[in-house]
C-alpha cells in the first residue's frame, strides 16, 4: 500500500513538473486535470473519502472545465498559441 501511494506521489510530481514544460497550453490544462485526478486517486488510497470527491469534482472537472473556458475566450479575442 506504501509503495502504491509512493509511486502515484512520483507521478502526481512528474506530471506536475511536465506542466511547467509545455510548449501548448491546452496540453498543459490535460496534464494538469490528470494529477488532479491522480491525487484524487491518492486520497482514496488513504480513504479520505469525502476529500476525494471534493478533489475530483472541484479539482480534476471543474477547474480544468474553467480552463478550457478561459482558453476558448481568449482564443475568441485574438490569442494565439504559438
Amino acid at each position: 500500500m506504501n509503495g502504491t501511494i509512493i509511486f502515484i506521489g512520483v507521478i502526481m510530481a512528474a506530471g506536475a513538473l511536465a506542466v511547467l514544460f509545455q510548449k501548448k497550453l491546452r496540453n498543459a490544462v490535460v496534464i494538469f486535470g490528470i494529477v488532479s485526478l491522480t491525487s484524487s486517486v491518492m486520497f482514496v488510497l488513504m480513504k479520505a473519502y469525502d476529500v476525494a470527491v471534493t478533489e475530483a469534482s472541484i479539482g480534476a472537472v471543474l477547474t480544468t472545465a474553467l480552463f478550457f473556458w478561459t482558453l476558448r475566450r481568449l482564443e475568441e479575442d485574438g490569442y494565439e498559441e504559438k
